[in-house]
């Protein structure tokens, strides 16, 4: 029996929706933010929906200020399933950050799974995800993906962990390298326990707020268990944020590309702290992600901005090295030198010369002398 009750949105305010009375426990809360997803919203929820039973599971939507039909899709999810999707909305837009926070405070399930709101859970992920729960109550549970611009079956698989699957762990320094070995701090192929997240909030305003929040969740996690199987499809589209940042040709968002080299600040003291004694695989996995999103950050701006002089390349390759470098548990010349001995001349170079052009002028001369043969 459905009652009409006063349902708060996000921001204030009250709005009278059916809903339907708790029957019995939630084990799991999705949480999807929706701004402007039209074209893939019902593909999205729908294929959620197809594999939710009678209860246990519930859905929550936090439309941010949508401008297309995002709104009214909500609205249509809702009323096929209202036993299980709940409607939360932000009177004005406030980013993906401050919708993924809120939902946080709204869940009420056991665990919590951020799903994009333009990507698919794939068949019989939730199925997966419960006989895991059910055998063994991890803190976290990491699934692998599929991804493309296409079709789900043209998407390509990709692991999100470099480590043992199948089976329940508790070393989590083994969590910490595989998932920085594999450069996967993505939310949604991360299940966690809904308590794993108190105190840690995305930070608003800011991109890269994955980053910026996974791994202090990693550093709570106790039990983990890798399921090694593509639960998600990850979609590309031209039209997202990681888009355009990664292929504006000719554009450089210094803003974007700060909230990325800051992403990580203060998880090397957290990581010491949490792991005093990590071995220097685990914090070579921490190493080398921050010197590769060095490497990126430094070749998307001499590409846009090669104009600029080298002055004043060099000044923001600098103040990019001592962003990135300073939660790197290993120096930037010593992740170079362990790409040598690790047989990687290729990640090497890119790596070196970044650094080479953070030298003086007097010294990059010197060493340009120093190479020329006779």
């Amino acid at each position: 029996m459905q009652d009409d009750v006063d349902v708060r949105p996000a921001d204030g305010g009250t709005m009278a929706v059916p809903v339907v009375a708790e029957s019995a426990s939630i084990w799991l809360s999705l949480l999807v933010p929706v701004y402007n997803v039209e074209p893939y919203l019902l593909e999205c929820i729908g294929s959620v929906l197809d594999q939710i039973g009678d209860g246990g599971v519930e859905v929550v939507l936090l439309d941010d200020a949508s401008t297309d039909g995002s709104p009214m899709r909500c609205e249509q999810l809702r009323a096929i399933r209202p036993d299980i999707v709940r409607l939360l909305a932000h009177p004005l837009n406030r980013g993906v950050s401050a919708a993924r926070n809120q939902l946080l405070d709204e869940a009420r399930g056991d665990y919590v799974w951020f799903l994009d709101s333009d990507d698919i859970l794939l068949p019989g992920a939730i199925a997966g995800l419960e006989a895991i729960v059910a055998a063994h109550r991890p803190d976290m549970v990491l699934c692998d993906y599929r991804a493309g611009s296409g079709g789900v079956e043209d998407g390509a698989a990709m692991a999100s962990f470099d480590g043992v699957a199948g089976r329940l762990e508790t070393d989590c320094e083994a969590l910490v390298q595989g998932i920085f070995s594999a450069r996967r701090l993505h939310l949604w192929s991360k299940i966690c326990r809904r308590e794993l997240w108190d105190g840690i909030r995305f930070p608003v305003g800011a991109c890269f707020e994955d980053v910026a929040t996974v791994p202090w969740v990693v550093l709570r996690t106790r039990s983990y268990y890798y399921a090694a199987a593509p639960w998600v499809f990850y979609r590309r589209r031209p039209g997202s944020i990681m888009a355009r940042i990664a292929r504006t040709r000719g554009a450089f968002d210094t803003r974007r590309h700060d909230d990325l080299a800051l992403a990580l600040r203060g998880f090397g003291e957290a990581l010491e702290t949490a792991l005093p004694h990590a071995g220097v695989e685990t914090r070579l996995a921490v190493s080398r992600f921050c010197a590769r999103e060095y490497v990126k950050i430094g070749k998307r701006l001499l590409g846009a901005r090669w104009r600029s002089g080298w002055g004043y390349l060099r000044g923001e390759l600098r103040r990019y090295r001592r962003l990135a470098e300073a939660d790197s548990p290993i120096g930037f010349d010593g992740v170079a030198r362990h790409y040598l001995r690790r047989g990687k001349p290729v990640r090497w170079a890119a790596l070196a010369l970044m650094l080479l052009l953070t030298r003086s002028p007097a010294w990059v001369r010197l060493s340009r002398r120093r190479s020329v043969p006779g």
